[in-house]
């Protein structure tokens, strides 16, 4: 569809600059979040919207949920956690979800990491205790070992990464949060397949597909 995800995603990537890059030296160089919402924005305009959430966790911190919305369906979703009680650290925090969240759903360089994020990073120092948190752990699927694939059969194998998850998940938010760690696992694959508009148009027709299953279940 024109003037939709996967003609935004090339465009955004096609008019990086090396100048667009915040440069952290030997850890690499990051677009910030401020350029991915600037683009979204200017190319949506209200088609896209971007809704946070935190929940405080029992050690004092945050946990942070940035949902990714295009003409009303949700696309994508960023977490990050707040890591240190500093100053302007709950903002931070929130930024780094929103630009997680942009880059799962495609606005990203070499990188799925932010400026804010890799800043978070090194920081280390007056971190919260951790150790009381209980993590509920996100179902994964296990996956072959990687060979040389071409871009349709990665675009094959992970729409069937797809289904299986949606097969799975109860509601969409589910669907989302199952999604991002897989989107980790294969991170070097969807790189892959962005580069390629036919495939990923394939991907974002199954995507929206399957979320209306996912509704249409609650129906």
């Amino acid at each position: 569809m024109k003037n939709g995800l996967a003609d935004a995603i090339k465009k955004f990537r096609d008019s990086i600059d090396d100048k667009d890059y915040a440069n952290w030296g030997a850890k690499g160089k990051y677009l910030t979040v401020p350029y991915r919402i600037k683009f979204v924005r200017d190319y949506f305009g209200e088609r896209m919207s971007i809704q946070t959430e935190s929940t405080e966790l029992a050690n004092g911190s945050h946990k942070f949920k940035a949902n990714i919305f295009l003409n009303d369906k949700l696309v994508s979703v960023g977490e990050s956690k707040q890591m240190s009680n500093k100053e302007k650290d709950f903002e931070k925090s929130q930024t780094v979800s929103i630009g997680r969240g942009l880059s799962f759903a495609g606005f990203m360089g070499s990188e799925v990491a932010t400026a804010e994020e890799m800043e978070e990073f090194i920081r280390t120092d007056e971190t919260f205790d951790d150790k009381k948190e209980i993590v509920k752990a996100t179902p994964k699927l296990k996956t072959d070992t990687k060979q040389k694939l071409t871009v349709q059969e990665m675009a094959d194998q992970w729409i069937e990464v797809l289904k299986t998850t949606a097969e799975h998940s109860k509601t969409l938010g589910q669907f989302e949060n199952n999604l991002n760690d897989l989107r980790k696992e294969y991170l070097e694959e969807l790189q892959t397949i962005w580069e390629d508009l036919i495939q990923q148009q394939r991907i974002e027709d199954s995507y929206i597909s399957l979320q209306k299953q996912i509704n249409n279940r609650k129906q």
